[in-house]
């Protein structure tokens, strides 16, 4: 075999492929180093919006403890003075909310 017929039948064709085999690499890996920013950039959001949400849920844990206490307190005073009189002062304390409410629209 000469070597111009080694190079036309040999050596050309593992060039050739080893040239696609480089190109699809490559390829690969800048779509690999493309997702991982996506999902890096994700992640962060995800992350961030995590943090805020722990925040809203420390603040209405909060408020569920306190509004717990009011519905105790609130329970012994209706066991205490009855519930009727509790519904007549409830009543008694809307209306003149109400009233107050729609003195200021009416000004």
């Amino acid at each position: 075999m000469t070597a111009k017929a080694y190079k036309t039948k040999m050596a050309e064709p593992v060039v050739r492929k080893l040239k696609q085999l480089v190109k699809t690499v490559l390829a690969r890996c800048f779509e690999g180093w493309d997702n991982y920013h996506r999902l890096n950039t994700a992640n962060a959001q995800l992350y961030r919006t995590n943090q805020r949400l722990e925040k809203v849920n420390e603040r209405l844990t909060e408020e569920n403890k306190i509004l717990k206490a009011e519905n105790k307190d609130y329970s012994l005073l209706r066991k205490v003075f009855g519930r009727k009189q509790i519904d007549d002062l409830l009543e008694q304390a809307r209306t003149v909310k109400g009233r107050k409410r729609d003195n200021t629209r009416s000004r």
